[in-house]
């Protein structure tokens, strides 16, 4: 309680509740029969209660904390993209005919959870400016998040946009999968969609990851000239 005390609220905290809830809500793997993937719930997830407790830690620990909870909650959305990435390389999916992507393993409730991560973190730099709290360990941890170290910085159109850039790169991406329903339907029958070119998708996955380390690198240079600056004077 003392915690709660201690921060200002805004709108963003009850985006990260919300986002929260759907994320339980939601599912978190779609059904795909000839591949025995079950339908799951993110209520029926140790991964999504995990992303949940690390969403509803940055809105009640003291703001440092906050911080550590913001990168522990993107680590584990991570392992679960990264877990999709590995598991349509097994036997299991490769000896279907249909060339799967990541994308499409995950349900909606993941896209909630990294949503609810990002109004997290940003509730979280608004409450360290709005305290004029010098940027420390708190900037290399928001900085994993693409864009969000320039944030920190003040940089609002330079994070936007890079935060924007990969945003945009993964949503273009997860919109070129097969509805759930139509690998549900087809799934009665033991089969997949029919197979077309998925190269569109692995292209934006790429520029993804590309964005990501670009806003990565951009945010190191623009912090190590703001030192080079303070040195100098």
């Amino acid at each position: 309680m003392i915690a709660l005390r201690r921060r200002s609220r805004s709108p963003l905290d009850a985006l990260v509740i919300v986002a929260a809830v759907v994320s339980l809500l939601s599912e978190w793997t779609i059904a795909i029969e000839p591949a025995h993937l079950t339908q799951t719930f993110g209520v029926e997830s140790p991964a999504c209660w995990l992303a949940v407790a690390g969403l509803v830690a940055t809105l009640i620990l003291e703001i440092r904390l906050a911080v550590v909870a913001v990168f522990l909650t993107e680590l584990v959305l991570l392992a679960w993209f990264g877990w999709a990435l590995w598991v349509i390389t097994t036997p299991r999916f490769t000896s279907i005919q249909f060339p799967f992507t990541p994308t499409d393993l995950m349900g909606p409730g993941w896209f909630a959870a990294a949503g609810g991560l990002l109004f997290a973190a940003g509730a979280v730099i608004r409450e360290l400016r709005s305290r004029r709290e010098p940027p420390r360990e708190d900037f290399w941890l928001l900085t994993a998040l693409p864009g969000f170290g320039l944030l920190r910085m003040g940089r609002w159109f330079q994070g936007g946009l890079w935060a924007s850039l990969f945003i945009g790169a993964l949503y273009f991406a997860s919109s070129d999968s097969p509805d759930s329903t139509e690998f549900a339907d087809l799934g009665k029958y033991g089969a997949v969609p029919a197979p077309y070119p998925r190269g569109a998708e692995w292209v934006l996955l790429a520029a993804a990851v590309v964005f990501w380390v670009a806003g990565i690198a951009v945010t190191f240079w623009r912090r190590r000239n703001l030192q080079t600056l303070a040195d100098s004077d």
